[in-house]
Parts: C-alpha cells; sequence; structure tokens
C-alpha cells in the first residue's frame, strides 16, 4: 500500500511538472499558423509604444515591457483567452511571458527566433 501511495505521489509530481509552463516557444512559421488557426487569440506586442507608432500589427495591444506597470496592464487582458506575445527580435517577449505566467495566463505562445518585422513580413492581421 505505501508503495501505491509512493507511485501515485510520483505520478502527479511529474504531471504537474509537465503543465506547470503555460509558454509555449514558436519560431516565426509556427507562431503565424498557429495564430492564425487560434481563436479568439490576443496579440500583445511588448516594444515601446514608439516602436509600436513606428510599425504596428492592427489587431496587437501594445504594453510597454519596459513600463513599471506593466504586471499590473497585461491584467486588462483576458487570462482565459490565448495570448501571443512578440517584441522586437524576441528578447523582451521570453522575458514577459514569465510576468504572464505569474499573472495565471492559461495560454502563452511566444514568438523566437524572429519578432515584429516577421509577422509584418508574412501581413498578420
Amino acid at each position: 500500500m505505501k508503495s501505491l501511495f509512493t507511485l501515485l505521489f510520483v505520478a502527479i509530481s511529474i504531471a504537474s511538472c509537465a503543465q506547470s509552463g503555460a509558454t509555449q516557444h514558436l519560431v516565426p512559421q509556427e507562431f503565424i499558423a498557429k495564430l492564425k488557426a487560434t481563436k479568439n487569440a490576443q496579440l500583445l506586442d511588448v516594444r515601446t509604444p514608439e516602436e509600436w507608432n513606428q510599425g504596428k500589427i492592427a489587431s496587437s495591444t501594445c504594453i510597454n515591457y519596459n513600463s513599471a506597470d506593466f504586471a499590473q496592464q497585461v491584467q486588462k487582458l483576458d487570462k482565459n483567452k490565448p495570448v501571443f506575445v512578440y517584441c522586437a527580435v524576441g528578447g523582451r517577449s521570453t522575458k514577459a511571458t514569465k510576468i504572464l505566467e505569474q499573472a495565471g495566463f492559461k495560454q502563452i505562445f511566444n514568438l523566437t527566433g524572429g519578432g515584429y518585422k516577421d509577422l509584418a513580413t508574412a501581413q498578420v492581421k
């Protein structure tokens, strides 16, 4: 009986660790395909407002990762809807996903190996 409880504990521990990361890191082609196929997707641009005004994806929401109130600003998004995060080249978006995970977002997709220009080139709307 003791070994059954031990086995059950180990199985639950492994399952919870596998599910703890809400973020999937996707290269541009995967990110774009997943974004287009996902219903109710939220597209989050974490570049500065200045960068966003120089070029943006129409459906994106800009919340500046460098802003002191970034963690509070992302609370405006729906935690139960998938959120797709990007920046200029991938550094800020990767850091932002950690904050989104801590805030309780269920599905986070991070653009890696690319950034805004890849999305603009693909004409993501």
